[in-house]
């Protein structure tokens, strides 16, 4: 079946048909609906063999842009219905589309100030306190 060994090729980025239908069928949503035991009768393999080019790190990369390539080809897809969720009126449709523009930015500005040097003394700051909570509590009176 294979000249070389699966994994050898795998890790030379080069596969077989059988390797890139069962990456093509991995990169589906969901599997397409299958499981691995299926995936691997569909690309005339065994499942233990599948289960070994997952295991490969570059494998594992060819499914990640496969299914990168097909969220991009449905971005335009996505954009476009969120565009008209916009001008329909929807706030948070059109933060998204502005925001994926780079026109709106979460903002968070922190400023630091220096704290003003207090001359008294921690008695005397507790001693205030105290003050203070006396005379609160005759409100409550």
């Amino acid at each position: 079946m294979f000249a070389e060994s699966p994994n050898l090729l795998i890790r030379r980025r080069e596969y077989s048909y059988e390797m890139l239908q069962a990456i093509e069928l991995l990169s589906l949503p969901n599997k397409g609906g299958h499981t691995l035991k299926e995936i691997a009768e569909i690309c005339g393999v065994n499942e233990k063999t599948l289960r070994r080019w997952r295991a490969e790190e570059n494998f594992q990369k060819e499914i990640q842009r496969r299914v990168l390539q097909s969220v991009n080809e449905m971005l335009a897809d996505v954009m476009d219905a969120t565009v008209a969720r916009a001008v329909d009126g929807s706030g948070k449709h059109a933060e998204l589309v502005l925001k994926s523009l780079g026109i709106l930015k979460d903002q968070h500005n922190i400023v630091a100030t220096q704290a003003e040097y207090d001359p008294r003394s921690n008695e005397a700051i507790e001693r205030e306190i105290e003050e203070l909570k006396r005379e609160l509590a005759k409100f409550d009176e």
